[in-house]
């Protein structure tokens, strides 16, 4: 089990940190950093804990730190690699910023109705129906409207009929929108108009863009905490009035969002030193109290973090018309260790440029302090060489720095730390030389691995965002079933409607991660569904009687215990009963290109040039919740058995145990479960078919082929030594493929054998077989349940833009896509899978799944 040390600080949403042990009792309510295309934030859907484990100190040359065992996947630049297959001077993946260690805020209640008396009863009507009066502390809409007030008071104006105005680059600007749209409000477009400007006599023009929200009512809440109104020269504003009473992280939301919007970004000053950054505020002078104030209430904050600011500096600037004004500044000390410490912590939001530049500043600095470190070292070493009689010519040849610098050391009488080599690069220099990845990754070479000599308590997270890169302590680190559905279309009906079919399901078919099903249920319906299986949407509605005639074990596993699975996992379940999550989840529409045995093609329905739609999917969230429950129970009890198992990655409990039994219970109700969610989806589709192609789905001839699963272990009969045993197959990236006969092949199938599906990748097609002859006697009744991965997310991330995939699907292969995110379809590209090709071509060779029939996509969604 690859894990990290428990001190081992995981940064959150929000730009918090905390250590991994400290996720134990809270990670189903937090969402972890993780990389991919860009920096964003993911659900942790398992946690993980192990005792007396050996372990490695791991140091960077720029001083970063990490205690993790051997077998742990640290990102590379060639890919995700464990650290015992890493070496020094390999270089590893980082990502600089650190953010604000957690707490937990002080629950009061910022905003009520009282705060809003006298004004329209729909307004504050508006705001109820948004969950925003009251506005809690704690709420995560309080959380996002910190960001909006902080950067609103920098660059954001007020104007007239509830327009509220934000002002900045496309790409900052959208993430405001994203905000907006989050607490519950509407957001404009981004507009964009050119500007003439005049300074000294010279004219300029400029781009500016803005985006406002429409809304009265958001309008309101904005000024209700704290974000000024009318001209901000005139104004008394100071920080909001609740400020003081947040946590330190809340506080950076704001601050940071003021800074992204008013703070200037970081510069080359000389001597390989950087600019302070600053802010700057001009008042006229009667209310420049009030901005002095606002200053200090934010070095204030700054002075809690450990990072040192200037003195606020204060001075009179040219009138305004006929009023005094006074022009307000204050900066952050510009030594390199206080900038580190403000750049990794707090930095800017909302302002993609400066942030970007502030992570190769910390590089910058990191790396400019690492190389002072050593060379201060060499010059102690030096001098205590010459103090003990070495002769100056065997000193220089010790070391690899510059006569002049040993010299100097030995007889110069230097004091204080020394400056760089004059090679050291300027920051400009070194930002021109830097690779940044788009989720503000950078990377560095190790300098040291180091075991520890005791053994440790180590922890892992596990995230549900499709890369499952998660960032700890500054670096990037790691950690279902199918069924088809045929039908009487040929591809000639459905061309020319790819675009409206793709966006009519993409539409109607939840995806992505978290929430949002077809269907909402209640505790009861959910422990009704892990019982009972298909039966439950036949009797709602979701299902005919031949879908379970066509379903492994007619849609219900027995043995199914509802009562095993744990309330969390319920919960999670229950808003996600229809809907196919992220990652390789997928719901294909495909033709039929090759029939290979006419005979068991026609038996299963299939004929060249018809339609067919493949869904994959599993249990989501439930099943998850299920499989993090019983690893750790099995790991509190078993203990012994785990360090006997010939893998780390493996887990198991005594067959004829309790515990063995209980998860049995509750992995037969999670696929129950799984069962119902593929069922809805199906039903779903058939909906989508009859409104784009204007017919019933019965007349389309919509049927259910097979539903089979897959990642499982189930209890079976088989052969062994010439002895009939039950035995628990564990069905881990395979797929049960019985043969003609066997008794548990559907009645529909049972003279040819059992439908296997066996998916590819969106460019490549999947396969129909039916379990083969020798399959009983070669593999327990099995076969391969996919292509199989050729490369990792991240490598596939790497080499790939979704983007392009989407176009080249379309533009070569007239294959539509659709899905949440472009790193979804980077992920699951046709070159990262293993030629399908040749993996059907062994199964059938081997006789344990013989070829019927091959399929090619035409339209895909994925979550």
């Amino acid at each position: 089990m690859n894990c990290l040390s428990g001190d081992s600080e995981v940064l959150l949403e929000n730009g918090r940190r905390i250590s991994i042990a400290d996720l134990e009792k809270r990670f189903e309510d937090e969402r972890a950093m993780v990389v991919g295309e860009e920096l964003v934030p993911s659900e942790i859907r398992l946690f993980t804990k192990r005792e007396n484990a050996a372990v490695y100190d791991v140091e960077t040359e720029t001083g970063d730190r990490i205690t993790a065992t051997a077998d742990h996947p640290f990102r590379t630049p060639d890919g995700m690699r464990e650290l015992e297959d890493l070496s020094e001077d390999d270089e590893v993946v980082v990502q600089p910023f650190r953010g604000v260690p957690d707490e937990k805020p002080d629950e009061f209640t910022v905003l009520s109705r009282d705060d809003f008396a006298g004004e329209n009863p729909q307004l504050i009507r508006a705001l109820e129906e948004r969950d925003l009066l009251p506005l809690k502390s704690t709420d995560d809409a309080f959380n996002r409207f910190l960001k909006l007030v902080g950067f609103h008071t920098g660059d954001g104006a007020i104007g007239s009929g509830g327009q509220t105005w934000f002002y900045g680059e496309p790409a900052d600007l959208e993430s405001i929108r994203e905000d907006i749209d989050a607490i519950g409000f509407t957001p404009s477009k981004i507009y964009e108009r050119d500007r003439s400007h005049e300074i000294d006599g010279k004219t300029f023009e400029t781009t500016e863009y803005s985006a406002r929200s429409n809304s009265k009512a958001f309008q309101k809440v904005l000024l209700a905490l704290g974000a000024p109104e009318g001209r901000k020269i005139e104004s008394e504003f100071t920080t909001p009035w609740y400020f003081d009473r947040l946590t330190n992280w809340q506080k950076a939301l704001y601050a940071s969002a003021y800074f992204g919007a008013e703070m200037n970004a970081p510069a080359a000053q000389h001597d390989k030193n950087l600019y302070c950054p600053k802010v700057s505020q001009t008042r006229v002078a009667d209310v420049a109290n009030a901005g002095e104030q606002f200053m200090a209430e934010l070095a204030s904050f700054l002075e809690d973090l450990g990072i040192e600011t200037n003195e606020i500096e204060r001075f009179e600037t040219d009138s305004s018309a006929d009023r005094d004004t006074i022009r307000l500044r204050l900066g952050i000390k510009n030594d390199s260790e206080n900038l580190i410490r403000f750049f990794s912590t707090v930095g800017y939001r909302y302002n993609r440029e400066k942030h970007r530049k502030s992570i190769k500043a910390l590089q910058y600095l990191k790396t400019k302090e690492a190389v002072i470190d050593r060379r201060a070292t060499i010059a102690r070493e030096a001098k205590a060489m010459a103090d003990g009689g070495t002769p100056a010519r065997d000193i220089k040849s010790e070391f690899d720095v510059n006569d002049r610098f040993v010299e100097r050391s030995i007889w110069g009488g230097r004091s204080g730390r020394p400056r760089p080599p004059a090679e050291f690069p300027g920051f400009d220099e070194y930002c021109e030389t830097i690779t940044m990845g788009d989720d503000d990754t950078v990377s560095t070479r190790i300098r040291s691995i180091e075991p520890r000599d005791e053994e440790r308590t180590v922890y892992d997270i596990g995230v549900s965002h499709g890369a499952h890169n998660f960032v700890a302590d500054g670096f990037v680190v790691s950690n279902c079933g199918v069924r088809m559905m045929r039908t009487n279309l040929t591809y000639d009906e459905l061309q020319g409607r790819e675009e409206e079919l793709v966006d009519s399901l993409f539409a109607n078919v939840p995806s992505g991660l978290g929430g949002g099903g077809i269907v909402e249920a209640g505790v009861d319906t959910v422990d009704e569904i892990l019982s009972r299986g298909v039966d439950w949407a036949l009797e709602h509605g979701h299902a005919v009687e031949d879908d379970l005639l066509h379903c492994e074990d007619e849609g219900m596993r027995e043995g199914a215990n509802p009562d095993k699975v744990s309330q969390k996992a319920k919960d999670r379940g229950k808003n996600q009963i229809g809907s196919l999550g992220s990652g390789n989840h997928f719901l294909e529409v495909q033709r039929v290109t090759d029939v290979f045995d006419d005979d068991v093609g026609e038996a299963f329905g299939l004929e060249e040039d018809r339609i067919v739609v493949l869904i994959h999917c599993g249990s989501r969230g439930l099943g998850h919740q299920t499989c993090n429950d019983y690893l750790r129970k099995i790991e509190q009890q078993h203990k012994g058995l785990l360090d006997r198992l010939p893998d780390k990655e493996l887990a198991a409990a005594p067959a004829g145990s309790q515990l063995a039994e209980d998860y049995y219970g509750a992995m037969n109700a999670a696929i129950n479960f799984a069962w119902v969610n593929r069922q809805l989806i199906m039903h779903r589709t058939r909906q989508v078919f009859e409104r784009v192609f204007d017919r019933s789905w019965e007349e389309m001839e919509m049927e259910l082929l097979y539903d089979v699963a897959h990642n499982i272990a189930k209890k079976e009969l088989h052969t062994v030594d010439d002895e009939e045993r039950e035995l628990y197959v564990h069905r881990k990236g395979a797929t049960r493929a019985f043969p003609a006969g066997h008794p548990e092949v559907p009645k529909a199938y049972r003279d040819v054998g059992q439908p296997v599906i066996i998916p590819g990748s969106m460019g490549a097609g999947s396969y129909v077989l039916r379990g083969g002859e020798h399959s009983m006697d070669l593999t327990f009744g099995s076969t391969a349940h996919g292509a199989g991965r050729l490369m990792s997310r991240t490598q596939a991330k790497n080499e790939y833009w979704g983007g392009d995939v989407k176009q080249e699907l379309q533009d070569q292969q007239q294959i539509y896509v659709k899905a949440q995110s472009g790193a979804t379809v980077a992920e699951e590209a046709p070159g990262v899978y293993k030629d399908v090709d040749e993996v059907v071509r062994v199964s059938d060779e081997l006789g344990i799944g013989d070829k019927v029939a091959r399929t090619f996509p035409v339209c895909n969604i994925k979550g």
